[in-house]
């Protein structure tokens, strides 16, 4: 299912904290459980502020998916030193000649190639490429590899999603406050060449699945918001304007809606149903949204979820549940 930007739900309540973090130009952390839509927030706020300002702003942002061995010197570059090693010393092999063959038999060697340069063998992570895209001047210093889908050929203001931070090691939060400080970082295998963020806009979006493993240095220095599990309201809101809101059949027809509307709310039912059973892993807006796009076509014929070829339903349990005895629970609803 093909996800729109636009189609993300900003409430009032997070969209005051968004406007907060860009007055005091404070990272904004959110944090929520799983599939509750932290990520497409920078999705949505990218492809708004570039509506806003075409020229401006980058249309997506510039993403760090953070991993269990992250430093805070990934979020600006990764160095390739094996790549590099190996370049450097075995880009041709010696040909030996047979022990007792003659001089005929030897053939030569092709000259070695010149040393590569070490920026060959760097390439720029998100919050690299959002400092070097802040500046005109970083851009036309800047030799490491190019950035993908990116236009480097003018300074722009950027979005920059730092994702799931709590899986980091402790260490990785608390160096990350001194470089959301400076905005500046130096690549020691290129002489310590320093970048620094130019004159444009670098907006930072952080997000956690859990506040539990962040230090509170590192809280104080962000505005945070907490996005809580939606309400049923709300949860009908998402679906229809993620699945139904521009199909012809419901805009051309107030009625049809509403009908549709009665047969979501048994949908939402038995979903809040399974997220309040006993389950090893609760399923997430993300699930539902997923599960209701599998039944779309039996929901726009007005069936309700027990009413839906059995084989069918059943198979759609495997979007909600993640576990063998929650399926089975599932199946006994």
């Amino acid at each position: 299912m093909e996800k729109n930007p636009s189609d993300y739900i900003l409430d009032s309540a997070l969209y005051n904290a968004v406007r907060v973090a860009i007055l005091l130009k404070q990272p904004l952390l959110l944090t929520g459980e799983p599939g509750t839509g932290k990520t497409r927030l920078a999705e949505k706020l990218a492809a708004d502020l570039h509506q806003m300002y075409p020229d401006e702003y980058l249309s997506k942002p510039l993403v760090f998916n953070t991993k269990t061995v992250s430093t805070s010197t990934d979020l600006f570059y990764l160095y390739d030193a094996l790549g590099h090693f190996h370049a450097t010393h075995f880009d041709s092999i010696p040909v030996v000649a047979p022990e007792g063959a003659g001089h005929e038999t030897a053939r030569s060697v092709p000259e070695k190639p010149p040393v590569p340069e070490v920026a060959r063998h760097i390439r720029l992570q998100a919050l690299g490429q959002a400092i070097v895209l802040s500046s005109q001047a970083m851009l036309d210093k800047c030799p490491y590899l190019h950035m993908n889908d990116i236009d480097p050929s003018k300074p722009r203001s950027s979005v920059v999603l730092i994702d799931e931070v709590d899986k980091a090691p402790r260490d990785f939060t608390n160096d990350l406050l001194n470089e959301l400080d400076r905005f500046m970082f130096q690549v020691r295998e290129d002489g310590n060449e320093v970048y620094a963020m130019g004159s444009k806009n670098i907006f930072v979006i952080l997000t956690s699945n859990s506040e539990k493993n962040l230090p509170d240095a590192f809280l104080r220095r962000c505005i945070f918001y907490h996005i809580a599990f939606p309400k049923e309201d709300q949860l009908m809101e998402i679906i229809l304007n993620q699945i139904f809101n521009r199909l012809p059949e419901l805009t051309d027809s107030p009625a049809k809606r509403q009908t549709l509307q009665q047969t979501l709310t048994d949908y939402i039912a038995f979903f809040m149903t399974v997220k309040n059973a006993n389950l090893k892993k609760k399923p997430a807006t993300a699930e539902l949204i997923s599960w209701i796009y599998f039944l779309r076509d039996d929901i726009l014929k007005n069936r309700r979820p027990k009413e839906v070829d059995e084989q069918k339903r059943l198979a759609s349990y495997s979007i909600l549940a993640k576990h063998a005895e929650d399926l089975a629970l599932l199946k006994t609803l």
